[in-house]
């Protein structure tokens, strides 16, 4: 039972991480488009439900912590950062990740009622929920090398970066 609780535990994290990385690769393609003019309802849409599905994945992840038999972790020790002997650290950045995500969720669901000006200055601190978030996996985790990791998330960020810039160099053309 302790290995398959293991997989799991490994299996809804990484799930969690790839749904948050393609949500964060689709939000940034959606500001290209939307420098471009672009609809961006469908885009929009896939961006938001890949961060739902992330935080049903990380709750998963969380749920099967505490029935994991090996480890043994108690609630206080998944929600509360730091109170925790196993590699406190790593285990504070993936809850704060967590608390991030919330926010993140919540404030994007009631973005009309706070208003879009708020909205945007909360969800301009999600760098700091994905940084958190890959700390975790690459300092808790062995199924992913740093280089990997690196390249996965640099290369589309460069990309994006250069279709941003190709996407600004169009608009002072046309002005």
């Amino acid at each position: 039972m302790e290995s398959f609780e293991w997989y799991v535990i490994r299996a809804t994290g990484t799930v969690a991480y790839l749904l948050l990385y393609l949500s964060v690769i689709i939000g940034l393609y959606t500001q290209v488009q939307k420098k471009r003019k672009q609809k961006i309802t469908i885009t929009l849409h896939l961006h938001e439900t890949l961060a739902n599905w992330a935080f049903f994945m990380v709750c998963g992840h969380l749920g099967f912590l505490l029935i994991d038999s090996y480890i043994s972790f108690k609630w206080a020790e998944v929600l509360i950062p730091s109170n925790t002997t196993y590699k406190p650290l790593p285990m504070a950045m993936g809850i704060i990740s967590f608390y991030f995500l919330i926010i993140t969720i919540v404030t994007s669901k009631a973005r009309k009622k706070i208003g879009y000006q708020r909205w945007r200055k909360l969800h301009a601190l999600n760098p700091i929920l994905y940084v958190l978030v890959t700390l975790h996996g690459l300092f808790i985790g062995t199924d992913f090398q740093g280089g990997v990791l690196a390249v996965v998330n640099i290369v589309p960020l460069i990309i994006m970066g250069g279709l941003l810039l190709k996407g600004q160099q169009k608009l002072n053309m046309s002005n």
